[in-house]
């Protein structure tokens, strides 16, 4: 029975093969094999807690065969139940110590629970088991990226690339970590070789190569935009279909006074995300609202943590829950609106949202770029980041805001103290250009494009977030091949957060980048007084810049080409008046629409008020303009 349903799976009839082996779980509830692939199939079509029971009991009939704990373990991985993930997939290890599959299922569990050090070490004892293993070779690069071992993570990375040279996941992979290391040999072929591959996929969308390419990394490229759409939904089916069936509709409950949001977040710790929404939750309107917030990443004991604590009414740390099991602790907490803060950013949970455990879901700041149709109702975005004629981009219903769509903190410190240029390592005297963007951003046009600009205006120099070692080499390599000098490249450490907008008074421009622009460090750079030039490009991640230079009144630094941008950066270096008028407009941040918090919180609650009388009236959710 079991070999005529593996033989019916490998045919491509599955679902034949599921009718059979029900069958023969009848006849059988306890047979060991019946369970297991039974199990297995529920797993792969999506059925997270059916191929959970299932394999459970065909371990506990058989607890010391590896596989079936190897497996066990995978498919609480992707519940997102850890904890006993880990435990099942030592077993196997323990079991069978020497299976590179099972030290390989390990170290993702590991990877997952982010003990980095401990999920390498697995890997690696899995690849030298078994040395052109590629899964292995580009699990071990992408933890080496995450430990800040730039140079082997490229290595790893490249391995993995001649193994499987047609495979678009580890291009791209590797793309990347170049991208950090601001290595820009071969880039041209490379965004070639993406572009061919991507276009061969669009012509069979059947083939499922993409579906687990983070869509986000599309953005960084020179890529079509039809392309960029269709990554996205494949990543979002990924998502919907991983995640399982959606819970049940809710039934309808009593009405009350306030809406309840949840917002869901893996950075309510010292991470830009709350550094902009410091002031955010506190301004909600109690009267009328009540705000839960719901926890997926660590607790770093700062005073941010601790603040995001205080001004919410309901603080739920799920890190270690399964997907649907706080989807239902959502709907048990009968949320109303739930706000997804993350998108596909890292320790993102969008499986989450697509078990739609609340009647309407947001997505809103920390993710710039549509996710798709199916993971969110509305996308909360501005007439610049989204205008109007890019609706067709994104899956959400859009929600314009009347200003920025990013929210500001109105009274983040600057420290007092401002240091001298000297203790920064800069020039005295000279005009500063400054990038406090992180390096993968830097991209060749920008770059050199900043290059004309350091040589058209003499004395200047640029003053850079600091990289990695291998990122100031390859940049100093860069200016040298520009003709310009690198020591004209300065380099600013990592500093507490008022301090970083102390020192920025010493800069005078902040020049940002193109295909990335700078997100928080622009608003950062404003509230700083520092003027920021940008040039905003055809997606909502390339025009942030300029949504945030008009929110902040100088709608002026949003320049119509590069070449005007280029111009202008020298101009401003040139015109001291007129760089002086640039901050005095700054200089009156509390009049600012980017920085007034509690007209931005009043716009948001508009918006969710708007939402949810369409919702109660059954109506369909649908795009609109939110009002001063």
């Amino acid at each position: 029975m079991i070999e005529q349903a593996l033989a019916l799976i490998q045919s491509g009839r599955v679902a034949e093969a599921e009718q059979l082996l029900r069958r023969q779980l009848v006849q059988s509830p306890g047979d060991v094999d019946t369970l297991h692939y039974l199990g297995l199939l529920c797993h792969q079509s999506g059925r997270g807690d059916e191929a959970r029971a299932l394999i459970g009991k065909a371990v506990e009939r058989a607890p010391d065969t590896a596989f079936l704990r190897a497996n066990y373990a995978e498919v609480l991985r992707t519940q997102g139940d850890l904890e006993a993930a880990e435990m099942q997939a030592r077993a196997a290890v323990r079991l069978e110590p020497a299976h590179p599959n099972f030290l390989f299922n390990l170290a993702m569990v590991l990877q997952a629970r982010g003990r980095l050090a401990e999920a390498l070490d697995a890997g690696e004892r899995a690849s030298a088991l078994n040395p052109d293993w590629v899964e292995a070779l580009a699990l071990i690069a992408s933890l080496c990226f995450a430990l800040a071992r730039l140079d082997e993570a490229i290595e790893f990375g490249r391995r993995a690339c001649a193994l499987r040279p047609g495979d678009p996941a580890l291009l791209i992979a590797l793309m990347r970590y170049r991208a950090w290391a601001c290595d820009w040999r071969g880039r041209e072929a490379d965004v070639a070789q993406l572009q061919a591959q991507l276009a061969r996929w669009g012509a069979r969308p059947q083939d499922t190569a993409f579906a687990g390419v983070n869509p986000f990394v599309a953005y960084e490229y020179p890529l079509p935009r039809q392309t960029r759409n269709a990554v996205t939904q494949a990543y979002c089916d990924r998502v919907l279909q991983a995640a399982g069936a959606p819970l049940p509709p809710a039934p309808a409950r009593p009405a009350r006074p306030r809406l309840r949001l949840g917002y869901v977040s893996a950075d309510f710790h010292s991470h830009p995300t709350m550094h902009l929404m410091h002031s955010f939750f506190g301004l909600h309107d109690r009267s009328r609202f009540e705000v839960y917030a719901y926890s997926i990443g660590a607790d770093d004991g700062s005073a941010y943590r601790r603040h995001a604590v205080a001004t919410v009414d309901r603080f739920i740390d799920i890190r270690s829950e399964g997907a649907r099991a706080s989807a239902e602790r959502m709907r048990r907490d009968g949320i109303d609106i739930l706000i997804d803060l993350k998108g596909f950013t890292h320790e993102a949970r969008p499986e989450i949202f697509a078990l739609r455990p609340a009647p309407l879901r947001v997505a809103w700041l920390g993710y710039p770029a549509s996710t798709g149709r199916g993971l969110a109702d509305y996308a909360i975005v501005d007439r610049i980041v989204a205008p109007p004629e890019h609706a067709a981009d994104y899956g959400e219903q859009l929600v314009w805001m009347p200003h920025s769509y990013q929210v500001n903190d109105y009274r983040q410190p600057i420290a007092q103290e401002v240091p001298a240029r000297a203790a920064l390592g800069l020039p005295e005297h000279g005009f500063v250009y400054a990038c406090f963007n992180q390096v993968y951003k830097i991209e060749p046009e920008a770059f050199s494009t900043w290059m004309r600009i350091l040589a058209r205006v003499p004395d200047s120099v640029l003053w850079l977030y600091a990289g990695r070692s291998a990122a100031r080499e390859h940049l100093a390599r860069e200016a040298a091949a520009a003709g310009v000098d690198p020591a004209r490249l300065i380099y600013g450490e990592t500093l507490a957060k008022p301090q970083h907008l102390a020192r920025l008074a010493q800069a005078d421009l902040f020049l940002d980048t193109f295909s990335i622009n700078a997100h928080t460090s622009a608003s950062d750079a404003l509230w700083a007084g520092l003027p920021v030039l940008t040039c905003p490009g055809d997606a909502f991640a390339a025009r942030v810049g300029a949504s945030l230079v008009t929110a902040a009144g100088l709608p002026q630094l949003a320049c119509r080409s590069i070449g005007d941008y280029e111009n202008t950066a020298v101009r401003l270096a040139q015109d001291p008046a007129e760089l002086r008028r640039l901050r005095q407009t700054l200089a009156a941040r509390e009049r600012l629409a980017l920085f007034d918090t509690p007209r931005f919180v009043r716009a948001l609650e508009s918006a969710f008020d708007a939402m949810w009388r369409r919702c109660l009236a059954g109506r369909p959710p649908q795009s609109f303009a939110v009002g001063e």
